[in-house]
């Protein structure tokens, strides 16, 4: 794999990383992390490297700087899409602001568009204002929040079902909770599908990294017909004035309706010795929003999540549906990526649609960044043009807006 050249026309020598590799890899992003992962999350993490997608940068033979891209179905609006799950990118500190990142994701978009597999690309970004020129744009969002203890934490007519009953169950045993994923997965943009690596990750309770936590625990919520949700979470207790003030943190909690994720929920903000839950990571559109008795007790935050990236416009707006009926002729701009700069006529709707080359005049100007952060259904095309970022008519605006956007909101569990 070739080199980029940066801004002052030095070519970095960018090449795929061997198995072999392994070991330099995980020392580059010790450096540019801070931080040095204990051996049990090392080694659990080489069953993802080794797949011919993990690259480095070399000044000579010192490997400088790294990135990989997991391959992963992504749920997009109509279905699922193969995309590029974009992580481990780090600069050795010796080696910053000399365009070792630039020559690392050239290269990789440039190695996804000539494989013509995933025609996305997505990332959470540990530093969100570094992606938006390599085309990423921001396409979900999801809160957090701290739920004080109590049975009245809940108003008293949120969904129930008498026939629902609570269970615990070994956490690491995730074929149990798998179909619930799948279930709710199918139907959210943003999230992708978990084969038995990502289960295990998913799973994963290092004694290391708990910080005073317990063990990582399963309950599930289930009728006679089978399992309907699940939480896994795991509690910390401190014992103050009032006795237990304790904090329940929740890792991932996922139900198929309604009245399973409100039987969740009382199951979390109401344990024995606790004095609140924290819920690091919810769907921007998550029914607690609408339950909590007192959502200014919650303290509720919303943060940036998954940035989305069309490494190939025309085959990423064919691939996913359109809510209402759409022919729009869209000017994208893409300054790293030229061969998704120009005019786009995009026809489609409900059952599925065209992207094809167009001579015709633009409806929409945008870069693509802003086409990314709207690709998933849930950051709006007006938002953006109120932003400066999206040039048109109100018209075509509106439809637009209307046509790409989603309903359940798209969000992704967790960071990767």
């Amino acid at each position: 794999m070739s080199g980029q050249r940066t801004s002052d026309g030095r070519r970095w020598p960018v090449r795929t990383l061997e198995a072999s590799d392994w070991e330099a890899f995980n020392e580059v992003d010790s450096h540019a992390f801070g931080t040095t992962m204990p051996a049990e999350v090392i080694e659990s993490e080489r069953a993802f490297f080794g797949e011919g997608r993990d690259i480095g940068a070399y000044d000579g033979e010192v490997l400088m700087g790294i990135a990989t891209a997991y391959p992963m179905h992504l749920t997009v609006p109509g279905g699922a899409v193969p995309t590029a799950g974009v992580t481990w990118v780090g600069v050795l500190p010796t080696h910053r602001r000399r365009g070792v990142l630039s020559a690392l994701m050239g290269s990789q978009l440039d190695a996804l568009h000539e494989s013509g597999r995933e025609p996305l690309a997505v990332l959470w970004a540990s530093e969100p204002q570094i992606y938006g020129r390599f085309g990423y744009g921001l396409a979900t969002r999801h809160w957090s929040g701290s739920v004080p203890r109590g049975t009245s934490a809940l108003l008293p007519d949120v969904p129930a079902d008498a026939g629902l009953r609570l269970r615990l169950v070994p956490t690491d045993d995730w074929a149990v909770t798998a179909p619930v994923y799948d279930a709710v997965a199918a139907t959210r943009p943003g999230m992708f599908a978990r084969d038995e690596r990502w289960w295990a990750r998913a799973v994963r309770d290092v004694p290391s990294m708990r910080e005073g936590r317990s063990a990582l625990r399963c309950v599930i919520v289930e009728d006679g017909d089978g399992i309907r949700g699940y939480a896994r979470y795991g509690t910390k207790q401190s014992f103050g004035e009032d006795f237990g003030q304790g904090k329940v943190l929740v890792r991932e909690v996922l139900a198929t309706d309604a009245a399973a994720l409100a039987t969740l929920y009382r199951y979390l903000f109401d344990l024995d010795l606790m004095g609140s839950t924290e819920l690091w990571n919810l769907p921007v559109d998550d029914p607690l929003l609408h339950w909590l008795t007192n959502p200014r007790r919650a303290k509720l935050e919303t943060g940036d999540a998954l940035y989305v990236r069309l490494v190939d416009v025309d085959a990423a707006l064919t691939a996913r549906t359109y809510s209402s009926d759409v022919d729009l002729v869209l000017e994208v701009a893409d300054a790293r990526c030229p061969w998704n700069a120009g005019r786009w006529r995009l026809t489609g709707g409900p059952g599925g649609a065209t992207c094809t080359r167009t001579d015709d005049p633009a409806d929409l100007t945008l870069d693509v960044r802003e086409l990314g952060a709207a690709y998933l259904g849930s950051t709006s095309l007006v938002e953006l043009a109120a932003a400066g970022r999206v040039l048109g008519s109100t018209t075509s605006l509106q439809a637009a807006t209307t046509a790409f956007a989603h309903s359940p909101a798209a969000w992704c569990p967790v960071v990767f």
